[in-house]
């Protein structure tokens, strides 16, 4: 029996996605959209699909009603108090909780920081950038730039990730004890609106915020860049690569489990 998957995103890396997957064994249909609307549920109405593929960031619901997709099997990133309602009754993977994939969209992000800097015709090598936070994609923008003789300051909220940043031999401070900083850029990963124009004063350098939208800053700055989405911007293949393997491995790993019951 032919598998009908439909995939919905913007984003370069559902579309390479869709293609890859396509096979004898299944029936993708890809619409661009950045909203879950009215031609998305006539679509999965006439479609009904076997399985969706939602991109990381929630789409937009402008509907009152999402139709069509009671009986799918929903992969999903992250959801929206509204997604979350109507998929509550229903079987919802979330390849953003499976560990593999997460460090390797984070070192993708990274990288693709990198694409995008080198685009701004600057060189990375004895270059000094400042990194808020230390989590995954912290770390891996991190090691990326030392390993190609930066130098990396880090600011975080938490002791904890503070000490681990010693440990691992960066220059690092509390944000509570911001002492006055400089360097070529800052670097945000902090998921959460902490940039005011008062620490604002503190960092004068071109800020990259990495995190997701909207971002960290509390109002309009300048020299401020939100780089949502990098991996599938500069790496579509990469980045659909890397969501097909977590999704067919998850559905491996169901299938043995299902198997192993019997």
């Amino acid at each position: 029996m032919t598998e009908r998957w439909l995939v919905v995103g913007a984003d370069e890396r559902m579309k390479v996605l869709a293609r890859s997957v396509a096979s004898e064994e299944r029936t993708v249909f890809y619409k661009n959209k950045t909203s879950w609307d009215a031609e998305l549920n006539a679509t999965a109405l006439e479609f009904h699909p076997d399985v969706i593929v939602l991109p990381i960031q929630p789409l937009k619901i402008d509907v009152q009603v999402v139709l069509g997709i009671q009986q799918a099997l929903v992969h999903v990133g992250k959801l929206s108090p509204e997604w979350e309602v109507f998929l509550k009754k229903q079987t919802v993977h979330r390849y953003l909780q499976q560990e593999a994939f997460i460090w390797q969209n984070a070192a993708l992000t990274a990288e693709a920081f990198l694409a995008y800097f080198y685009e701004r015709k600057q060189a990375v090598r004895h270059k000094r950038f400042i990194i808020t936070g230390f989590g995954r994609v912290a770390k891996m923008t991190a090691h990326m730039l030392k390993s190609m003789q930066a130098d990396v300051v880090i600011l975080v909220r938490s002791v904890t990730q503070h000490c681990e940043a010693l440990a691992l031999g960066y220059e690092s401070y509390l944000l509570d004890e911001l002492p006055h900083v400089e360097g070529i850029a800052l670097i945000n990963t902090i998921p959460a609106k902490w940039l005011t124009p008062a620490i604002r004063e503190q960092l004068l350098m071109p800020i990259y915020d990495l995190a997701s939208a909207p971002g960290c800053v509390t109002e309009e700055m300048e020299q401020y860049e939100l780089l949502a989405g990098l991996p599938g911007k500069y790496f579509s293949t990469d980045a659909a690569n890397l969501l097909k393997t977590a999704i067919l491995d998850w559905r491996a790993e169901q299938c043995l489990k299902e198997n192993a019951l019997d």
